[in-house]
């Protein structure tokens, strides 16, 4: 950064005895004050527009291979009750006919996990990737982040979204990247950020104390959310092994090594336990 300057009182010499020295104290006060805001803002405004994909970057929506992976996330044993949320007074907070439940673990009728974060972990090398254009969204509706788990792209945008009449903030709990913590007052914000290095971000409303999400962030495009059934499936690979990994907010992760084939498709189940079923044989 260029230094600053500006007119100090030992620039010009006061023919004015006091008088002078005054006007030299009132043009040093800018000077001071800017001092001070560089040194709490650490001399660099906050990016809100991610930097461009390097030179030579695979651009977004590019398939290169014929290879695929999918498979299905499971829960094996009792799955727990998801809990009501205790929600403040606050009517905004409270949907008439609907009761908000815990998202820590949700399992179907039929046993697939939902908000499974599962990715590529390794296999793929050196290769860079541009991210999206479209943005990642999170939204702030009912009290509650929507969605719940949210995969996006190092670089990609994301925006964040309040749909309640209330204020609200997000406050983003990093390791690797840049953590903030942005006002959101109102119905109708929106504001936008990403992050650039690969890890899984927890973000917070402080003013609403139930109310926290996961945002993952990965280098290539291959990783996906799991919804109610608990499938995800990647497409466009070329042949390779790869470590491929599940990780849950409760329950932690899991890994399997696939190889797979051009124009091959291989099928992989993880399957998360809990508590086992009631008369059942001890594993």
């Amino acid at each position: 950064m260029s230094a600053l300057r500006g007119n100090h009182a030992s620039d010009t010499p006061s023919r004015h005895g006091s008088r002078g020295a005054g006007a030299a104290r009132h043009r040093g006060a800018p000077a001071a004050i800017l001092t001070c805001l560089l040194s709490l803002i650490g001399c660099a405004p906050e990016r809100i527009s991610p930097p461009p994909p390097p030179p030579g970057a695979i651009p977004a929506g590019q398939s290169i291979g014929s290879a695929s992976i999918e498979g299905r996330v499971v829960f094996e044993g009792v799955p727990p009750l998801r809990r009501p949320i205790r929600m403040s007074g606050e009517a905004a907070c409270h949907r008439p006919g609907s009761e908000a439940l815990s998202e820590d673990i949700v399992v179907s009728p039929g046993g697939g996990l939902k908000n499974i974060y599962v990715h590529i972990a390794s296999g793929l090398g050196d290769r860079v990737f541009a991210p999206p254009a479209a943005p990642g969204v999170v939204d702030q509706a009912g009290c509650l982040f929507v969605p719940h788990v949210l995969d996006v792209q190092a670089n990609q945008v994301i925006e964040f979204a309040n749909s309640d009449p209330v204020v609200h903030n997000v406050r983003a709990i990093c390791e690797k990247n840049r953590p903030f913590n942005i006002s959101m007052p109102g119905k109708g914000k929106r504001v936008r950020r990403y992050f650039s290095v690969p890890e899984i971000v927890k973000i917070r409303c402080d003013i609403h104390a139930w109310m926290s999400a996961y945002i993952a962030v990965e280098s290539h495009p291959f990783h996906r959310v799991t919804g109610d059934d608990g499938s995800f499936a990647f497409k466009g690979l070329p042949a390779g092994k790869y470590v491929v990994e599940a990780w849950q907010e409760k329950l932690g992760t899991a890994q399997q090594t696939v190889q797979v084939g051009e124009g091959e498709t291989r099928t992989i189940e993880f399957t998360f336990r809990g508590r086992p079923a009631p008369g059942s044989p001890p594993g």
